[in-house]
């Protein structure tokens, strides 16, 4: 079996700071979106608390992860230097709440697209019995690679296993990222065939794209670069554990949450931001429209000229008086 050498750590630790910094660029934005108005930064009266919480979820199990993922680092180059401490027969506890940390923060990922799919379908509880026998599945691989790690520590490198075993336990991780996958290329899958189903009744009956529409593409636009950039990391990485690569599995492992978060958080931040579009075109097309009609020059088809000395009123056509309209408006 491969080892976990310092440079396959230093290269993996390279390159999910970057997705880390890249990570925390989407949740000062996405926090902003969530906490303040549209425009100016005061605290808004209604706060969402369940996304908040969320998104404060998943930085904290990230910040978790990263900062165990430089530790553990600056451990092993230390060891090089002074030689190897010498380890009992114990726990291996970063190992564990590494892999916690990530597969908690999935777990909120996947819950909340599992969610939007529900509410999408109508809340129906059938179309969703797929993907929450997935994401049940995924929790209930989270909780045995927590005992695997902790009571059978031990006895896991003894053991063949037809998927790498050297950053964590491979059977356990394999078919959690498999879970994963499949809710979301589901989930995903269904929320845009009922966008796009609605779009397409809505086209049916007005051959101009209506605001609405508009905006339902672009909820698919999202949804489609949020979901791409979700399995692009995520396939992968259920990939190379299959492979004797302990390098790339390293880095897919340490860059997956970031990439995952940043998914989570870009959704929010391009809704967000178009809300805010919308509602300054429709006040830009009120302020004009009311403009129009203020300076617009009045027409009338036909004016009744009041008749004060004798009490009585007359119909005449503006055709005949041009002067009809003056005489109303003077």
């Amino acid at each position: 079996m491969l080892n976990i050498t310092s440079t396959d750590r230093i290269l993996a630790l390279f390159i999910a700071s970057m997705a880390t910094g890249v990570y925390l660029c989407t949740l000062v934005a996405c926090i902003r979106w969530l906490v303040y108005t549209d425009e100016g930064w005061k605290i808004r009266k209604r706060i969402d608390k369940t996304l908040l919480g969320a998104t404060l979820s998943i930085f904290f199990f990230s910040s978790l992860h990263t900062t165990l993922a430089v530790t553990t680092t600056f451990f092993n180059i230390r060891s090089l230097e002074k030689g190897p401490v010498p380890l009992e027969d114990r726990i291996p506890w970063t190992d564990v709440v590494m892999c916690t940390a990530t597969n908690m923060a999935v777990l909120i990922v996947d819950g909340f697209l599992l969610y939007r799919c529900w509410l999408v379908c109508g809340k129906s509880v059938r179309m969703i019995i797929f993907p929450a026998f997935f994401w049940t599945g995924g929790a209930a691989c989270t909780i045995l690679q927590i005992y695997w790690q902790i009571v059978q520590s031990a006895s896991i490198s003894k053991v063949w296993t037809p998927v790498n075993m050297n950053t964590g336990p491979g059977t356990i991780l394999t078919p959690f990222w498999g879970c994963s996958i499949a809710v979301n290329i589901y989930s995903t899958s269904v929320i845009l065939y009922r966008i796009w189903l609605h779009v397409k009744e809505q086209t049916k009956h007005s051959a101009a794209l209506s605001a609405s529409v508009r905006e339902l593409r672009f909820i698919m636009r999202v949804l489609i670069e949020s979901g791409a950039l979700y399995l692009m990391i995520t396939i992968p990485h259920f990939i190379v554990w299959w492979t004797p690569s302990t390098t790339a599995i390293l880095i897919f492992a340490w860059t997956n949450l970031p990439a995952v978060g940043s998914a989570f958080n870009l959704i929010l931040i391009r809704t967000s931001q178009r809300r805010v579009e919308n509602e300054k075109e429709v006040k830009y097309e009120k302020d004009v429209l009311s403009t129009v009609l203020q300076f617009r020059v009045p027409t009338l088809h036909q004016s009744t000229v009041e008749n004060v000395d004798s009490g009585s009123s007359s119909i005449t056509s503006v055709h005949d008086d041009p002067f009809a309209s003056a005489k109303i408006y003077a």
